[in-house]
């Protein structure tokens, strides 16, 4: 061994020494250091941890690291690592445990200090010591912290994991055997109605709709549940003045959205989700604008002309069936005027203003309308088949206009060719 081996076998054996004195008094060091911890962390004196929980961690701890001095210094701590899982699970929040730990950290020094002291160790003696304690601290700190995140993610997966279930069992109508106001509380819904769903049209599958829309939401004051499938992403909002917040509701989803958004009639019990679910998927459908929001109440003819597709497009080719026949160009400008009759609410001179024809140019054309499709729009039966049937044929010709502008062209044109 040389001299330097035989220095330091020395100094490890004087280290392990003072250690042996204080190992002597640890269930004394335990209640003085437990009682200085609880004394500097608010939340260990108001209880977070238990005394007798506290004392024997810190009789743990001080046997730990004071028995790793003058030898081989820790590298691992299981007690540490076990000791963050434990607080995580009880909620303790780290930088409370990482307070105590420094607390308990001056205490261990201050001891192995004034053990020094009293049996006349020199500086030497002292510092290796000191290093020693304060590398074996890192240690155990940081394994306390690589527990305490241990716990926390393994907590946050498992709650995530309850809520995705809770999520699909209220949106699929199995809440019969959970209490729905139980099934609020986990999904951070108030408890008191009434809600709305939103249906938000995705990008792509994996993509939100609705960029930051929760965020936004609360900035708002409205709480909501999100629930991203592989064609929209699905919210519930808790609306407590439905009429006064619906448009406000409308604007924020308005700004965020990336593509069409339905919002349900208002409800108030969770077991009815999923009905308001297929309300809103509804509104989505109908919602003509490529980022619009359409709440189903405030639309209920879109609503129907999207509903029962098979039925909707009969009743449609049956409705304007005398169209067919007209060129295309003539059959356009009756139904731009119809549209336009409808949307200014039947005024024939707000329609020819907003065409830029006569007024007499629009009865004229609506006249043209009903010959060619045998209905009078005197007649109020006859002017909701008519209205009902242009609704559902809008949207065939928006769906038709979308469909060939995503559609590549597969021949060039004579321009190219």
């Amino acid at each position: 061994m040389t001299r330097s081996d035989r220095d330091k076998a020395q100094l490890s054996e004087q280290v392990a020494a003072i250690v042996r004195r204080l190992l002597e008094r640890s269930d004394e060091l335990a209640d003085q250091m437990t009682a200085a911890i609880k004394a500097a962390v608010p939340l260990y004196r108001d209880g977070a941890v238990d005394h007798d929980t506290l004392r024997t961690t810190s009789l743990v701890h001080l046997h730990a690291i004071l028995g790793s001095l003058g030898r081989n210094p820790a590298t691992m701590s299981p007690e540490s690592r076990e000791n963050g899982r434990r607080r995580a699970a009880a909620g303790v929040p780290l930088a409370s445990i990482l307070e105590a730990y420094r607390v308990a950290a001056r205490f261990i020094w201050e001891q192995v200090a004034d053990a020094a002291r009293s049996v006349g160790a020199d500086s030497e003696v002292v510092l290796q010591a000191g290093s020693e304690m304060w590398q074996v601290l890192d240690t155990y700190s940081q394994e306390l912290a690589d527990g305490y995140r241990e716990e926390a993610t393994a907590q946050a997966l498992s709650a995530e994991q309850q809520r995705s279930a809770l999520f699909q069992a209220l949106f699929e109508g199995h809440l019969a055997a959970t209490n729905p106001w139980e099934a609020a509380e986990l999904l951070r819904l108030p408890t008191n109605g009434p809600l709305v769903v939103v249906a938000a049209e995705v990008p792509e599958i994996g993509r939100h709709a609705l960029s930051r829309g929760e965020q936004a939401l609360r900035d708002v004051g409205l709480t909501s549940a999100w629930r991203l499938l592989p064609d929209i992403e699905i919210g519930v909002i808790s609306l407590p003045g439905p009429a006064a917040q619906l448009d406000r509701l409308a604007d924020v989803l308005s700004a965020c959205a990336t593509g069409r958004v339905g919002v349900s009639p208002p409800y108030s019990d969770l077991r009815a989700t999923p009905q308001a679910l297929t309300l809103a998927r509804i509104a989505l459908t109908s919602t003509l604008s490529h980022c619009g929001v359409t709440v189903f109440d405030r639309n209920l003819l879109a609503a129907a002309a999207v509903g029962a597709p098979e039925v909707m497009n009969h009743l449609a080719q049956t409705a304007l069936a005398g169209l067919a026949g007209l060129p295309d160009k003539e059959r356009a400008i009756l139904l731009e005027t119809f549209e336009s009759w409808l949307d200014n609410n039947g005024s024939a001179q707000a329609a020819a203003d907003q065409l830029y024809v006569h007024r007499n140019t629009i009865h004229h054309r609506l006249r043209k309308l009903e010959q060619h499709t045998g209905q009078d729009l005197a007649n109020p039966r006859s002017a909701a088949l008519l209205t009902l049937a242009f609704e559902i044929e809008r949207r065939q010709r928006h769906d038709s206009t979308d469909d060939d502008v995503d559609r590549p062209s597969s021949e060039s044109s004579p321009a190219e060719a």
